[in-house]
């Protein structure tokens, strides 16, 4: 059995000030049933029907909403009440708050000040203590960027505080481009040491040339030749002279650096090139050469 208390109609809020609405609906169905359609008002009755439809129809638009006013009229004063009553009370609590936002502002204000002050410090400091280092890294060779590199690495970001973030990045950037220099750095001066090398060599090579020349005096006559450590060469064959040149062991055994030259790659098992910087060695002095100990000087 279920409770009798689900039975009992709610009752709807306002019923009572709402039955002369109810009142105007069931008027308002009469209505729609007698005026629905348009007549012809070009006829005569048509005319007379539709004039009396208007009246009707206004009578009941506006007493409908004089109903409205007065049924509402309570409730809009009550309302307007509460709204007063409420604007005064929300002023007097502006009254009171204003002065707390007010002190509140000054003192945010004056810690955004700082803190902007604050990291303009730190971001001169960034500039100097980490962005400088590509500055005098201008300039440097591949062991000056090494040493560079190594103490950029080293530093310490933690007292950036506000730009913690920050100072870390710029440090990443900064070490980027100073390991990029660095590569730079070594392979330019791995070339600029093998040009070094080869005019070097060049320089060398012309210097034999121009030892092993012979003198007009000397020179033998066409079609005679003549002997460098033991290689017949024609006089009538530029070509036998030309490869002299690039041949060291060629060099004529009368001259003393050719001796030396050709006891190096005889004696000691050098090539060409390696006897030549052995031979220079040893007439700077790094090398002390007697023909007759070669093998304990080297």
């Amino acid at each position: 059995m279920g409770n009798a208390a689900e039975n009992i109609p709610t009752p709807q809020p306002y019923a009572s000030e709402l039955i002369e609405l109810d009142n105007a609906e069931q008027k308002l169905a009469e209505l729609k049933a007698k005026y629905g359609a348009v007549p012809d008002y070009a006829a005569k009755e048509g005319y007379k029907t539709g004039k009396q439809a208007i009246q009707a129809l206004t009578k009941m638009r506006t007493g409908t909403d004089k109903a409205r006013l007065a049924i509402t009229k309570p409730h809009r004063d009550f309302i307007e009440l509460v709204n007063q009553r409420a604007k005064g009370l929300i002023a007097e609590v502006e009254q009171l708050e204003s002065p707390h936002r007010e002190a509140k502002r000054e003192v945010d204000e004056k810690e955004e000040r700082e803190k902007q002050e604050r990291i303009a410090r730190l971001r001169e400091r960034l500039a100097k203590e980490v962005t400088s280092y590509l500055d005098t890294a201008v300039g440097l060779d591949s062991s000056g960027l090494a040493d560079l590199i190594d103490a950029a690495d080293a530093i310490d970001t933690e007292g950036y505080f506000d730009i913690t973030k920050e100072s870390e990045d710029e440090k990443a950037r900064v070490l980027a481009s100073l390991r990029d220099k660095h590569a730079a750095a070594l392979e330019r001066e791995r070339m600029e040491a093998e040009r070094a090398e080869l005019e070097r060599q060049r320089a060398e090579l012309e210097r034999l040339r121009a030892a092993q020349a012979p003198t007009e005096a000397d020179a033998p006559a066409s079609g005679d030749v003549t002997t460098a450590g033991g290689t017949v060469l024609s006089q009538e064959d530029p070509d036998d002279w030309e490869g002299l040149g690039n041949e060291l062991q060629d060099v004529p055994a009368t001259d003393p650096y050719g001796e030396m030259l050709e006891d190096l790659q005889t004696v000691a098992g050098l090539d060409a090139s390696q006897a030549v910087e052995v031979a220079s060695a040893i007439q700077r002095g790094d090398i002390r050469h007697t023909h007759s100990d070669l093998s304990a000087s080297l």
